[in-house]
C-alpha cells in the first residue's frame, strides 16, 4: 500500500514536531512518566528528538530554515506551511518518506496494542480507547454499525429497549 505522503507530512508535525517545540522533549517525558512505563517514555521522547533533528537536516535552505524557526516562535501559525514543505520534501524523496513511516510505525516498547486484525472488509472501523478520559468532553461522537451478522445477533443499545426477535 502507498504511503500517503500528505498525511505522513501532518502526522510528523502535529504528532512529534508541534508538541516538542511546545513542550520539549523533558516535557513531554514528564507528561508521559505517569500514563506509560519508563522504557516507552525513553522511546517516545528519543523518536520525537530523532524526527525533530531528521526534519531540520532535511530544511537545509535558509528558507526553509528559517520556517523551523516560524514553528518554534509559533507553531499552530506555522504548522501548515511546515506541512506543505516536508509533504514536498516527501514526495521529492521517497527514501526520505520510507524512512519517516518506518519511524512512525514502529511499536514501542511497553506499550499496548489492540491485537485487532481486519481481514478481507470492504467496511471496517475499530475505536481503541482503553484509559480515555471524556469527562467533561465535547463533540464527542461514537457510532456503530453491525451488517449481516453472521450469528443473528442483534446489537442493544444501552438503556434502549431489547429488540425482539
Amino acid at each position: 500500500m502507498p504511503i500517503d505522503l500528505a498525511v505522513l507530512a501532518a502526522t510528523l508535525v502535529t504528532s512529534f514536531l508541534v508538541p516538542y517545540v511546545k513542550l520539549g522533549a523533558h516535557k513531554i517525558a514528564e507528561a508521559l512518566a505517569d500514563k506509560v512505563g519508563e522504557a516507552a517514555t525513553q522511546e517516545v521522547t528519543g523518536l520525537t528528538n530523532k524526527i525533530w533533528n531528521r526534519v531540520k537536516s532535511v530544511f537545509s535552505s535558509e528558507g526553509e530554515q528559517f520556517t523551523l524557526l516560524q514553528l518554534n516562535e509559533n507553531p499552530d501559525a506555522a504548522r501548515p506551511l511546515v506541512e506543505s514543505l516536508l509533504k514536498k520534501k516527501l514526495q521529492a524523496d521517497p527514501q526520505l518518506a520510507e524512512e519517516f513511516e518506518q519511524l512512525i510505525q514502529t511499536p514501542i516498547a511497553g506499550g499496548s496494542s489492540t491485537g485487532a486484525q481486519i481481514m478481507s472488509a470492504h467496511i471496517a472501523g475499530i475505536v481503541d480507547a482503553r484509559g480515555a478520559n471524556f469527562s467533561g468532553a465535547q463533540g464527542v461522537n461514537l457510532t456503530g454499525v453491525s451488517i449481516g451478522d453472521p450469528r443473528g445477533l442483534t446489537p442493544i443499545t444501552p438503556g434502549a429497549e431489547t429488540p425482539k426477535k
